[in-house]
């Protein structure tokens, strides 16, 4: 459960990634695709593209289903996504999980100033539906409040946890962005769901581990 990926265009499937074979887990984001490479993170939180929309349609191209190991970045506060055909197009293609990838927590900060370390109730209810219908879960966090928040509310239900601080949105996007175990983040979590964060970061900035 140490190395993970997102990816940005589903087509990457004929190589070794969407078939589980070479990473833990791949969290395939289809929005990411089409936002420019090279431009910053802080676009995948703006209201440039349409997230879900974009999943839909990568998944309706796909062609064979994905890898055990592949989990779809969802925008869990969309109000206009059909969730149950959501869902039933993941069954179909294969998927083990969902991500709250952008998670609401950063949609939050761009909008209004106000505290996300409780979680939003929208998003973490909407996962719980996932989980109710067969899907594993990955929550994605932007503070160490909100992962500790999430932890008791999702109790049992997680499988990893992604770290996305503010502080990371400068960094560029690319068809893959690597992820791996947080080496300050996991010290003394035994028995709690791994905490992944961006390879390019030495563990964790001093935001994400301020309590």
């Amino acid at each position: 459960m140490g190395t993970w990926a997102i990816i940005g265009r589903a087509e990457q499937r004929d190589g070794d990634d969407l078939d589980g074979s070479s990473r833990d887990g791949i969290i395939i984001a289809p929005a990411l695709g089409v936002l420019q490479s090279g431009a910053p993170l802080v676009l995948a939180t703006l209201p440039v593209v349409d997230w879900n929309s974009e999943l839909v349609k990568a998944l309706t191209e796909l062609k064979r289903p994905v890898g055990p190991n592949c989990f779809a970045a969802v925008m869990m506060i969309d109000p206009f996504t059909l969730w149950e055909d959501l869902g039933d197009l993941l069954a179909e293609r294969g998927f083990a999980g969902v991500v709250n990838f952008p998670p609401a927590s950063l949609l939050e900060v761009k909008q209004v100033q106000t505290s996300t370390d409780e979680g939003n109730m929208i998003e973490i209810d909407r996962m719980k539906w996932f989980h109710d219908v067969g899907f594993g879960l990955v929550y994605t966090a932007s503070r160490v409040e909100e992962i500790r928040n999430v932890e008791q509310r999702l109790s049992g239900l997680l499988e990893a946890i992604v770290n996305v601080p503010v502080t990371s949105l400068g960094r560029p996007l690319s068809d893959t962005l690597e992820l791996e175990l947080d080496p300050t983040l996991n010290v003394e979590r035994q028995g709690l769901p791994p905490v992944l964060s961006f390879t390019s970061a030495a563990g964790a900035t001093p935001e994400s581990v301020a309590s």
